[in-house]
């Protein structure tokens, strides 16, 4: 680089700064040889920063661009890196740029030829800040002078600042005034129109903005059903995870069902949200980028948008759940009962196991034993609830169960206390909790209505197969089958020993004298059956005649049909074998049969005999003789 250029670089740059350090009244003068202290370097050009950023707001472009000259390097010309300032002439340069010039070139100021050691050189740490700060200044300007450009009059290229509210036009005063096109239209600052319409825009863009928000609750709800359909799914999986492969893949065949039908739902409002977004985006972005004129033109369309796309109601997206269930085809569902224990407080007191009413399933007789107060070891601390098995098949079978205690101060399922499990069962025999809650927070935490001062305890059975159901029920119906021929053989005796009495009595009356069978009948009372025993202990209906009053003769047509009889003699064991119930029906009858307790911790089962003697017969026992008689 020679000499003579450098010399001659920019004067007019390096004039503008030093016009721009220089307060009016106030005389510049050149630095003296040699390099100054660092607090004065670093004191003049804090200065100069604070004096060109006060005054650059009201530049035009030209002195941007005569600042921007300043801060560009001597040497190579680009924008500085690094800067250095000579501490003689204050010229500003590159670092690399004037190192290699003292080191390749010879010792000196390239500009103000006076002696130079890198050592002198002043490190400008605030120069680069400058430039950034320049470089963003003149974007701004490219930036307003290229609005400028669009929002002028084509005819008189002024800025367009009226809107003709007539002719519905943005236009520039000159146009207004003496154009001659406008004469006696209304018109309006163009700011406040444009003001009116961004308005309207945002007032559209925020009922977009609900409206995807609704969509997007729409979708999680959609998603969420199907993530309750996923766990539905994989439940009945894990009850069915032994069974053959292509109950499996029935069960996938639901799924798909289900899915195929809430993916087309998500899919709709999936579009729906789609196209608000893409909608949003494309307003946003005219917001951004068009002019005033040009967004005013363009706003009757884009509310026109708007309009199209509220027309479809948002009722019509709301999509009807799909029911998170599956139909097992190896796993039978429960059967449920209720049981209210009313004044609980005083049960308690009494410390006795408390009954529920029998629930029947497939000739087996379910019910509840609860203790109150508690069982055992545990009593007066925890409630003791077990499930028992009064009456059923003869050999042990698994079944599997569930208890759940109401939570009565809310109506939220998930407070419930559920306790489920599955054991061997005989007849007799009780599978349940010695610790199923504890006593002193029964009230507290909401499971005891202290107003009414009820317990609710639901408990659900069910076999764990639909084989040992039907078993069941297979077996229940021979029971049925059984009693039924007992009803019959029971209707054809008495039906054999009321024809050999008929007979009797017609023998009777063919050889009583002639002015008996002239008497009246008796009263109705003494032509009552009576009912006796026979040595079968079968129960034998014999009609009732008086001792002194002999049965007057009838002929054959007033005999008694299969249909006039009516048996009800029978016992109470007799009509019902089956029924798990016992006589007493006492809800506080003690017990001979065994409790199981279930450790809540290791799930295993932990025999808890009851402390009472053989007393009674337990409720679900069937007399000896009907036992002997199914057998």
């Amino acid at each position: 680089m020679g000499k003579t250029f450098i010399q001659s670089s920019r004067p007019f740059a390096h004039d503008s700064l030093t016009a721009i350090i220089s307060e009016p009244g106030e005389q510049t003068h050149t630095a003296p040889h040699g390099p100054p202290s660092t607090e004065l370097q670093e004191r003049s050009t804090s200065v100069a920063l604070i004096l060109l950023l006060s005054r650059v707001d009201n530049m035009d472009e030209q002195s941007v661009e005569s600042i921007a000259e300043v801060f560009r390097c001597f040497i190579c010309m680009e924008k500085l890196r690094d800067a250095r300032l000579c501490p003689h002439c204050s010229k500003l340069c590159c670092f690399s740029c004037i190192r290699r010039w003292l080191t390749e070139q010879r010792a000196q100021c390239p500009h103000c030829r006076a002696p130079l050691q890198l050592r002198e050189l002043v490190n400008c740490r605030w120069a680069e800040e400058v430039t950034q700060q320049l470089d963003t200044l003149q974007l701004c300007s490219l930036s307003k002078h290229e609005d400028n450009d669009r929002d002028k009059c084509e005819n008189h290229h002024e800025k367009l600042s009226v809107y003709c509210w007539t002719c519905k036009k943005c236009i520039c005063h000159q146009c207004a005034l003496w154009g001659g096109m406008h004469g006696g239209h209304t018109f309006k600052p163009l700011v406040e129109i444009y003001e009116q319409h961004v308005t309207k825009v945002k007032e559209e863009v925020s009922k977009l903005r609900r409206r995807l928000l609704e969509l997007i609750s729409l979708v999680q709800e959609v998603e969420r059903n199907v993530e309750a359909v996923r766990g539905a799914k994989d439940e009945r999986v894990r009850e069915i995870r032994n069974a053959v492969e292509m109950m499996i893949a029935r069960l996938d065949n639901q799924l798909k069902n289900k899915l195929i039908t809430l993916m087309g739902q998500k899919t709709s409002l999936t579009q729906e949200t789609e196209l608000l977004e893409s909608l949003l985006q494309e307003v946003e972005h005219q917001l951004h980028s068009c002019s005033k004129s040009e967004l005013i033109s363009k706003s009757p369309e884009i509310l026109l948008m708007f309009q199209q796309v509220h027309r479809k109601p948002m009722q019509s997206f709301v999509t009807t759940p799909v029911p998170p269930d599956f139909t097992s085809e190896l796993v039978p569902a429960y059967d449920s009962s209720t049981f209210v224990l009313v004044n609980f407080s005083t049960l308690r007191q009494r410390a006795d196991p408390v009954y529920s009413p029998p629930l029947q399933i497939s000739g087996l007789c379910w019910r509840l034993k609860v203790y109150p107060d508690g069982n055992g070891v545990v009593r007066g601390n925890y409630l003791s609830v077990f499930l028992e098995l009064s009456a059923g098949l003869p050999e042990t079978s698994k079944y599997e169960y569930r208890v759940e205690m109401v939570h009565q101060a809310s109506s939220d399922p998930t407070k419930n206390i559920i306790r489920e499990f599955a054991s061997d069962f005989e007849v007799g025999e009780c599978w349940g909790y010695n610790r199923f809650f504890r006593l002193d927070l029964l009230a507290s935490e909401g499971y005891l209505n202290m107003q009414t001062d009820t317990l609710v305890l639901r408990y659900q059975v069910r076999s764990p197969t639909f084989f040992q159901k039907c078993r069941d029920q297979y077996w229940y119906i021979s029971q049925l089958e059984s009693a039924q021929s007992g009803y019959i053989q029971q209707i054809n005796n008495l039906k054999e020993r009321l024809a050999i009495e008929l007979f009797r009595c017609q023998t009777s009356r063919s050889s009583s004298p002639p002015d008996l069978r002239l008497c009246s009948d008796p009263p109705a009372s003494e032509r009552e059956p009576t009912c006796t025993k026979s040595s079968e202990d079968k129960s034998v209906c014999r009609p009732k005649r008086g001792e002194d009053m002999p049965r007057p003769l009838q002929d054959d047509s007033n005999e008694l049909s299969d249909g006039d009889l009516e048996v009800d003699c029978l016992t109470e064991e007799e009509v019902n074998p089956l029924d798990g119930s016992s006589t007493s029906g006492s809800s506080t009858a003690t017990s001979n049969t065994e409790e199981n307790d279930i450790d809540e911790e290791t799930m295993s089962g932990e025999i808890d005999i009851d402390f009472v003697g053989n007393l009674d017969t337990e409720e679900g026992e069937l007399p000896e003789d009907l036992v002997g008689a199914t057998e």
